[in-house]
């Protein structure tokens, strides 16, 4: 990279991959045009989060060990950690903000 930023690997894991999944199928149920473009914002965010994850606020979670941050794509969180040492984003969790998240 020639602007000497550092550039964060993203993984989305499995569970994370799976909400995105169930949000997206739900949303084409009303509109494929919509579930389209909510991928495409999530594609931009998980981008974003390569750049600069740490400009996201911490989520605090009651029983975390971890520290997690959050991104909000429309009225989705994306909340994640990060790895400086490996030099990993690792997308844990993208939750529906209207729901109560049990976490």
């Amino acid at each position: 990279m020639s602007d000497g930023q550092k550039r964060y690997e993203v993984r989305v894991e499995e569970n994370a991959a799976l909400m995105l999944d169930s949000h997206t199928r739900f949303l084409a149920n009303v509109s494929i045009n919509a579930a389209e473009k909510l991928l495409d914002d999530f594609d931009r965010a998980f981008v974003s989060l390569a750049l600069m994850p740490y400009r996201c606020p911490i989520y605090r979670l009651h029983r975390a060990h971890e520290t997690y941050r959050y991104l909000i794509v429309g009225r989705y969180q994306i909340i994640f950690t990060v790895n400086e040492e490996e030099g990993i984003v690792s997308v844990e969790y993208i939750l529906d903000s209207r729901q109560d998240a049990n976490l």
